[in-house]
């Protein structure tokens, strides 16, 4: 294992928890700084393929895991932790980019999919449920909208569309069934656990139905 990289991305992402919790001691909500790290950090993994290895992958994935779940029991990272609602989301974060970069090394373009799907479509369709009324439905540990649901959609067949046409690859059929089969999920799931879900399913779509 190679020190630099490792530590600089180890140092870079820690230093995005130290921003989200000055941004929260300066009054933003824990939803609004928690949403930023999601983002930041999902979408800087996406980069990790172009110079990390594997195994450096796995070693963050597993250090992020425990310091999400040690800063959770703790009390600390408010920034991350401090929302109204019972959530896994954040530990089970690192774990999902973490086996799907297991699953998916060999196919770069894929876990970089899974990580742009779970960075921006996550976040966007939280936003849109929460700021705007539709028609909405309980799952364990929260509830889902219509209008949140189609945001995830639109955004994941963004990214569909963008990936498998630089890869020269993939149809507008595999597109958006790889999406919907991702809003199903995301639609299905509480308590966090999507984060989990999402990279890996979202990976293997990639690969085997946009030919990532």
């Amino acid at each position: 294992m190679r020190v630099l990289p490792v530590l600089g991305t180890a140092l870079a992402l820690l230093g995005l928890f130290a921003l989200a919790e000055a941004a929260r001691r300066r009054g933003l909500a824990a939803e609004t700084t928690r949403r930023f790290v999601h983002v930041v950090g999902a979408g800087t993994t996406a980069l990790f393929p172009s110079y990390l290895r594997l195994s450096e992958v796995v070693a963050l994935a597993v250090a992020f895991t425990v310091i999400l779940g040690w800063t959770r029991v703790s009390g600390w990272l408010q920034s991350v932790h401090a929302v109204d609602r019972f959530t896994l989301g954040a530990i089970a974060f690192p774990i999902g980019l973490g086996i799907a970069a297991i699953a998916l090394w060999s196919h770069p373009a894929a876990f970089s999919y899974a990580a742009l799907v779970l960075a921006f479509a996550d976040p966007a369709a939280s936003v849109v449920g929460q700021r705007l009324n539709s028609a909405s439905w309980r799952v364990p540990g929260g509830r889902k909208s219509v209008l949140g649901s189609l945001t995830f959609f639109g955004v994941a067949v963004t990214l569909g569309i963008a990936f498998a046409s630089g890869a020269g690859t993939g149809t507008i059929l595999a597109i958006a069934g790889a999406a919907a089969v991702l809003t199903g999920i995301e639609a299905a799931l509480g308590f966090g656990l999507d984060n989990l879900v999402i990279p890996v399913v979202a990976g293997f779509l990639g690969e085997q139905w946009l030919r990532l």
